[in-house]
């Protein structure tokens, strides 16, 4: 048998290849297409939810930009108690150790407890049968457009990205739940809480132990500018030595008991703006509130009236005299408010405490997802 006879015999032996398939083949092949569809699909979702929360509370998620907000701001009140300035400082800070505690770890416990608080208050909310309705979103809305001003939707979105450490919309979603935990918090206070007002002698103690917390200061000054306030620029420190024997001699005619207005009116380097309100603050007046940090209210707060001094700030010289002060007759009603509106607040503070540590309320972290949280310059 010759080679052609062979190939021959072996072709008609081999079964004809099917070149059209039955209705049948052709649904079990979409039916399988379709399935790999579905798998492939389903494992993408769990995929990406599975990396979308931190951790939960009673099946309520602590998305990850939710988490991420409570450590942002955990970072940023530790930055400002540590008095971290530079980028260097942060960094050294943050990823260096101290005393077998790595501060970054501990930021993100902190965050974690915080979280679980808003989380368990919105499940508590929304059990009563409160939600986020339109007022609420309104409320926001308008707060995020207040903000926003004139900025750009990019600056705008670099602005609370920086400040937050999420997105505009992601800070909305924020903001509408925690503005629905303060609507549960009146609600649960004003039907819980049974005041207890306290008396006039424990209102007086308080003031006594918080008197800059209620206190307002009259002053009259004089003041000096150690910069060119028409170009911003710094003085030379002669210039700057002239102003401060200017600032000694009103304060000899001050104490010698010149009229502190002719003396303003003689001295003062202060004018009124043209852009001001039509009944601008007189010049040389001011009434304070105490706040740390400035120079110039500390003094007022730490001397009685009548005393006279020149106070130097990195900017201005300041002549000024204590007009008057506020004393606990002024402020009592003030008093009694804020210590009714403390009490309040620790009841509640212990409700919340009591709540948080029902089992039910534990929280269970997404290990994979928190642990991949790290600090970033």
């Amino acid at each position: 048998m010759d080679n052609k006879e062979l190939k021959a015999k072996k072709s008609q032996s081999r079964p004809k290849k099917k070149l059209v398939r039955t209705n049948r083949e052709i649904k079990r092949i979409k039916w399988i297409t379709a399935i790999t569809i579905l798998v492939v699909a389903a494992i993408t979702l769990y995929f990406i939810d599975t990396r979308s929360y931190v951790a939960s509370v009673a099946g309520k998620r602590i998305s990850k930009a939710e988490f991420e907000f409570f450590l942002n701001q955990q970072v940023a009140y530790t930055e400002q108690e540590e008095n971290l300035t530079t980028d260097e400082e942060r960094e050294k800070f943050w990823t260096t150790p101290a005393d077998g505690q790595d501060p970054w770890e501990e930021a993100k416990i902190k965050a974690l407890d915080l979280a679980k608080e808003y989380a368990v208050q919105l499940i508590k909310a929304k059990e009563s049968g409160m939600k986020v309705d339109t007022e609420i979103k309104t409320e926001v809305l308008y707060l995020l457009a207040s903000t926003q001003g004139q900025m750009t939707d990019k600056q705008f979105t670099d602005y609370i990205k920086g400040l937050y450490g999420v997105t505009p919309r992601q800070l909305q979603r924020i903001w509408e739940n925690y503005r629905l935990i303060d609507r549960f918090k009146e609600g649960y206070i004003e039907e819980n809480y049974e005041a207890d007002p306290p008396g006039q002698e424990e209102i007086k103690n308080y003031y006594t132990e918080n008197k800059n917390s209620f206190d307002e200061v009259d002053l009259s000054y004089v003041i000096f500018y150690k910069y060119d306030r028409e170009n911003y620029e710094d003085l030379s420190e002669e210039e700057i030595e002239q102003k401060r024997q200017l600032a000694n001699e009103a304060l000899e005619k001050i104490k010698n008991g010149e009229n502190m207005d002719s003396v303003i009116e003689d001295y003062t380097e202060e004018t009124v703006s043209s852009e001001d309100s039509e009944e601008p603050d007189p010049i040389g007046k001011l009434t304070l509130q105490y706040f740390e940090g400035n120079s110039l209210v500390e003094w007022a707060f730490e001397n009685k009236v009548g005393d006279v001094d020149i106070i130097e700030t990195d900017y201005v010289i300041y002549v000024a005299r204590i007009e008057n002060r506020t004393d606990f007759d002024d402020v009592s009603e003030d008093v009694k408010n804020s210590m009714e509106e403390e009490a309040k607040e620790e009841f509640y503070d212990d409700v919340l405490d009591e709540w948080s540590l029902e089992p039910k309320y534990n929280i269970i972290k997404n290990d994979t997802v928190y642990e991949a949280i790290s600090y970033k310059k």
